[in-house]
């Protein structure tokens, strides 16, 4: 009788360790989105970065072909056959009919193929630090969709507060109708305010949707999931001249100026085409009748006939390609650092407001709730008064996680501009 029982107790043992298994697992799945988090999620499995490594790889074995000399080409066929008279189409009645066998061979100079070759790795190069640019921009797109959602979601939270302490007020004000401790006006007036804070708390809601489809681009159904309350605090400790000078290092400028090597390839592949193309052939011909077979060999050289028109305008070309490239190198150095200062002024900006908030208006507000609840115990005040300094509280805290966030995104928009990988490896010890 105990037989059944002990075969049955490993089979619920199992299903006891998967359901805790399970359990484990939508837990972990229900951890809040961290900043770090998100960006690994953004730069990890990445098509677009995954794009740009294949095109590196199609360089590189592009430059491996043009290293080399074109293929060999076997020549066969029938030379000088009759095609009138009583002797056509006939092989064996002329003398000079035969059958030709050959094979010939373009020769492109050394030179010429070392430029190409040189080229195709140069162009490879560029899709790498491409790579490496996009990566970063990623990197600070993403953390910014992060830090809008993470505005959002603590703003409906805010307003959430502000309308829930607004309903009961009005609750207390409703009952006090009666008894003429309150006005109907107040009653109305209090609902217009919990409808246009409501309002808010619809933009707050869309804001942090769209955020969130912001992130979606980049890290898919996560984006889905409950940001961190927590706001990693990030800091940036280069001087205004050194961020400057860190802004030559930015990828994007890396990746202009490899783009001006391409561009300067294709000039010197222009110029080496001065040296002449040629080839060789070698052919057998076997003819009839105990004739003599014959055996050919030609050189071929390609004639520059019209070099002023042809080989000197593609130098020309290419030239003012080059310098095309260096003036988009100059645009996009101008970008940088006028980014990079419009950067800094919301970062300074962001210190003076936060410096403001924490020295003058929390605390005037906190003392501004403490004196009308004070009053308001001592029958000096309604408790309309008191509900009313509560809000200026929330307010003001509304307005400091604003703050908080807008110094985050200056920080993380320097750091990106300044290619400063400490910024972001601050973000990951959060």
């Amino acid at each position: 009788m105990n037989t059944p029982r002990l075969a049955f107790k490993p089979i619920v043992m199992c299903l006891l360790f998967g359901m805790m298994l399970v359990l484990a697992f939508s837990v972990k799945a229900e951890e809040p989105l961290t900043l770090a988090e998100t960006i690994q999620l953004a730069t990890q499995n990445q098509p677009l970065l995954q794009s740009l490594d294949d095109a590196a790889a199609s360089s590189r074995q592009a430059a491996i072909a043009e290293g080399q000399l074109p293929d060999p080409k076997v020549k066969f066929g029938v030379i000088n056959l009759p095609v009138t008279t009583s002797d056509a189409l006939r092989y064996n009645r002329d003398d000079q009919t035969m059958v030709n066998v050959g094979i010939s061979q373009d020769v492109i100079p050394l030179k010429k193929r070392e430029l190409a070759s040189n080229r195709m790795l140069a162009e490879a190069d560029q899709f790498q630090t491409e790579q490496v640019a996009t990566a970063r921009t990623i990197e600070r797109d993403v953390a910014l969709a992060w830090l809008d959602v993470y505005e959002a979601q603590r703003k409906s939270e805010l307003y959430q507060r502000m309308i829930d302490d607004m309903t009961a007020e009005r609750k207390v004000l409703s009952a006090n109708v009666s008894s003429g401790g309150a006005k109907t006006s107040d009653v109305l007036r209090m609902g217009t305010e919990v409808s246009i804070t409501n309002e808010k708390r619809i933009f707050a809601a869309r804001d942090e949707r769209k955020a969130r489809a912001a992130l979606a681009r980049w890290i898919g159904k996560s984006a889905s999931r409950s940001i961190s309350s927590e706001l990693p605090v990030m800091t940036n400790s280069l001087s205004h001249d050194a961020s400057q000078s860190a802004l030559e290092q930015h990828p994007l400028l890396r990746n202009a100026y490899q783009t001006e090597k391409v561009a300067q390839f294709d000039v010197d592949s222009a110029q080496a085409n001065l040296e002449r193309n040629w080839g060789w052939e070698v052919g057998y011909g076997k003819r009839f009748n105990n004739r003599s077979d014959m055996l050919s060999f030609q050189v071929s050289i390609d004639l520059q006939l019209d070099r002023a028109n042809r080989q000197d305008r593609r130098t020309a070309e290419k030239l003012v390609l080059v310098e095309k490239a260096r003036k988009l190198t100059e645009d996009r150095r101008r970008e940088l650092s006028s980014e990079l200062e419009s950067a800094m002024a919301d970062a300074e900006a962001a210190d003076a407001r936060e410096t403001e908030h924490i020295t003058k208006l929390i605390p005037n507000a906190h003392a501004k709730l403490s004196i009308a609840q004070a009053a308001y115990q001592s029958g000096k005040q309604s408790i309309g008064e008191v509900w009313q300094a509560r809000r200026d509280v929330i307010d003001i805290e509304l307005d400091h996680w604003t703050i908080l966030t807008d110094k985050q995104r200056a920080a993380i928009k320097i750091g990106y501009l300044t290619n400063d990988s400490r910024l972001f490896k601050q973000i990951e010890k959060e």
